[in-house]
């Protein structure tokens, strides 16, 4: 998200999740990481298909 505009995540930041998913012990199903991807998911589970589309060509420029 955002990528365009200099603010993505440093590959870093996935990187050290990945790790940290590879050596977990009992490892979740999915992982948030990255700038805006919590926010992403909390409007995901609160708004329609149709509206999160709209959201997300609306943050993605």
């Amino acid at each position: 998200m955002g990528a365009e505009k200099g603010t993505a995540s440093p590959p870093s930041v996935i990187a050290n999740v990945i790790v940290g998913a590879i050596k977990a012990r009992k490892p979740r199903t999915r992982y948030a990481a990255g700038v805006g991807v919590r926010q992403a998911i909390f409007f995901r589970r609160i708004l329609s298909d149709r509206m999160f589309d709209r959201f997300m060509m609306r943050m993605l420029g």
